[in-house]
């Protein structure tokens, strides 16, 4: 399993990018009118840069959510190497391929009708402030501002549950492996030594709170705010400001998690923190510990 520690840097450094563009944008939302603008650094930011900026937080989104996907599916095939299934999961170049191609379609299912609807600032401008003049105000104040008018695209319903149709794919695709993931462990348990068994029990945790971290503060709060949107509720664009913050919590707890429950990733931590207090004038008391990757 000497590979699944590159999983877990993939999945962090997705997050972490997810969550420093996110800070740096600041997104206000404005329901029910479907657009926003930026209260970060890009709040003078023109409606075609704003655009790709948008776009770029879209493919940080699928990136995050797609590697998350992938570290659960890697930990799952650990616990079936006699299957079918790891065979094809084995071969690397196989395995990529069917990266490829899967985010390639969740590009396509997400990304591609997303840049296609939005509209232009002069157009979205005029034609928002002619039905609602008190919007002629956010205009000028917020230079930023993106979004579409639902009058010119009608398709914004059918993209919100397109999006939660994909969510609830993999909500479902995650809790049948889990399932079948403690089915195995169990059945396998008289054929594993003592010391893997605990190894593979240890994983199982982090695997789990890895899980319930990932439904809680990503798919619950992106699928909240597309239901709250889709009835209709005014008071969703406070809702999604409380969202994006919990979305940008993750990569840190699950750093947290994955620290607490691998002995050595805390001690690799413990290290450099160590390293750093002495490099700083502090004196610590104790040898530094042996870090070695166990997996």
């Amino acid at each position: 399993m000497s590979d699944y520690k590159w999983y877990l840097v993939h999945q962090l450094s997705w997050s972490y990018l997810f969550d420093v563009c996110i800070g740096l944008w600041k997104p206000v939302v404005l329901w029910p009118f479907y657009i926003g603008y930026s209260a970060g650094i890009f709040t003078n930011t023109v409606n075609s840069s704003v655009t790709v900026l948008l776009l770029i937080v879209v493919v940080l989104a699928i990136g995050m959510g797609f590697s998350v996907f992938i570290s659960l599916l890697h930990r799952y095939m650990q616990v079936i190497p006699f299957s079918n299934a790891y065979r094809c999961y084995s071969s690397l170049w196989h395995r990529i391929g069917v990266y490829i191609i899967v985010v390639c379609l969740l590009l396509v299912a997400l990304f591609l009708p997303l840049s296609l609807s939005f509209s232009l600032e002069t157009d979205l401008k005029d034609s928002l402030t002619s039905k609602y003049p008190v919007l002629k105000r956010i205009f000028e104040l917020h230079p930023s501002m993106i979004g579409y008018d639902t009058s010119v695209v009608e398709y914004s319903t059918a993209y919100g549950v397109l999006t939660l149709i994909v969510l609830f794919i993999v909500v479902v695709l995650v809790i049948v492996l889990y399932l079948n993931f403690i089915r195995i462990l169990k059945r396998n348990k008289t054929h594993l030594s003592a010391g893997t068994y605990k190894l593979q029990l240890m994983l199982f945790k982090a695997l789990f709170i890895q899980m319930l971290l990932a439904g809680v503060l990503l798919i619950f709060p992106i699928t909240l705010c597309f239901i709250l949107a889709l009835l209709g509720f005014r008071w969703i664009s406070s809702f999604a400001l409380i969202a994006i913050f919990i979305l940008g919590t993750h990569a840190f707890f699950d750093f947290i998690v994955l620290c607490y429950y691998v002995k050595a990733y805390r001690t690799y931590v413990k290290n450099l923190g160590n390293k750093m207090l002495r490099r700083l004038g502090f004196n610590i008391v104790g040898p530094a510990q042996p870090f070695v990757f166990s997996y």
